[in-house]
């Protein structure tokens, strides 16, 4: 019942930010003096329709999509007024950089609510080294758990089944995962002193300690190759605070850009980490297609709620924005390059090259798509 639940307000949300995309497309066009055919929610055979001010507003049966359809934009011979085709450079630009637009400003105002609704102060897994945020006050934290199949460790013999946050090792205080290598490699055969907390929950609004607990631990230097000299897995959980007046109302902007900074930089981070180890896997469980996002969104949902939705569907809308800018047909950036071109050469790409081009692209969007969610399918072993 969960799944059905998640699944109809993914569907509803994905709509409105395909909603936001496309009213951009249609109140610049409206503005710049293009006529507006129809503005259409989903793909294939309509499901309900209505006119109104000569424009078709269509609801289709495939959810997943929309589009809105210009007077004269797939004839580049029409020249009457209120044509695309017979518009300027400039015209053709603003329109198609305003669905880009919009969905910045739909990422902006999402993740800006999610600041609000969590107190202003945010938890991720960093997977990247040494990762902070530009703005506002970086705080890290280490978290480990014992490796199940290691059953020569101290931390397997002690029992310690679950998530614990680490405090101190020889009363030393831990920040990164770094700090813990140092002291591990320059502590050979020696027994070390964990001060640590028990992990009660942990989600985007924080971390919830339980039990105290102070153990010592054998750093081996024998010890099973997929496991470390004291048999622990470790990932770190940051969090970044905005404090002050300032900070929080700078956030608007400035939390957008350092979760984009994060994105890439992770998106990086794994394609360097698959080079160097020569592991395609490393990358390929951590992209996500359709299934992935859906599964990621119930699982958020599940955990935090509606608030998890604005974060998530935030990033999604931040990350069209971005993507959309590729010039790859048939997405904005290819067009938005074609008015640039028109604009600063005077130059038009030849219809046919155009029709080509863009078949060309939706095929490898089809197969990126095929792809992406063959790869979910496995990742989430549904099959």
């Amino acid at each position: 019942m969960e799944y059905i639940l998640t699944l109809f307000i993914f569907i509803i949300l994905l709509s409105l930010l395909i909603i936001i995309h496309e009213w951009g497309h249609m109140f610049v066009a409206l503005k710049r003096g293009v006529i507006v055919k129809s503005f259409a929610i989903g793909f294939g055979p309509k499901i309900y329709s209505f006119k109104r001010n000569g424009i078709e507003y269509r609801l289709n049966v495939l959810p997943f999509g929309g589009y809105v359809s210009l007077f004269g934009e797939d004839d580049s011979s029409n020249n009457l007024k209120g044509s695309l085709s017979a518009a300027s450079p400039l015209t053709k630009f603003l329109i198609t950089i305003a669905g880009v637009v919009m969905n910045f400003i739909a990422a902006v105002v999402f993740l800006f609510i999610f600041l609000v609704l969590i107190n202003f102060k945010f938890y991720y897994s960093n997977i990247i080294p040494n990762f902070h945020f530009t703005f506002g006050t970086n705080v890290n934290n280490v978290l480990f758990s014992g490796v199940p199949n290691d059953k020569t460790s101290s931390v397997y013999k002690d029992k310690l089944n679950g998530l614990y946050i680490l405090k101190s090792i020889d009363n030393k205080k831990i920040h990164n995962i770094s700090q813990i290598e140092s002291l591990v490699d320059s502590n050979k055969n020696k027994i070390l002193k964990f001060n640590f907390y028990k992990v009660n929950n942990l989600n985007l609004f924080g971390i919830s300690e339980g039990k105290f607990y102070s153990k010592s631990f054998l750093d081996r230097s024998n010890y099973p190759k997929d496991s470390g000299p004291v048999g622990i897995s470790i990932e770190e959980i940051s969090h970044i605070e905005f404090n002050s007046f300032l900070s929080k109302a700078l956030s608007i902007f400035t939390f957008p850009y350092d979760v984009l900074q994060l994105t890439f930089q992770g998106f990086y981070y794994l394609i360097h980490q698959s080079i160097i180890h020569n592991n395609s896997k490393i990358i390929t469980s951590q992209i996500a297609g359709p299934v992935g996002i859906y599964m990621y969104t119930n699982s958020i949902f599940q955990t935090d709620g509606v608030v998890g939705l604005l974060f998530i569907f935030g990033i999604i809308s931040l990350s069209l924005s971005i993507m959309n800018l590729l010039p790859i047909p048939p997405l904005d950036g290819f067009y938005v390059l074609l008015a640039v071109i028109e604009g600063l050469f005077s130059y038009k790409l030849n219809e046919k090259l155009m029709y080509y081009l863009s078949i060309l692209g939706i095929i490898f969007f089809i197969l990126l798509m095929i792809f992406v969610t063959f790869n979910d399918l496995i990742n989430f072993k549904i099959i």
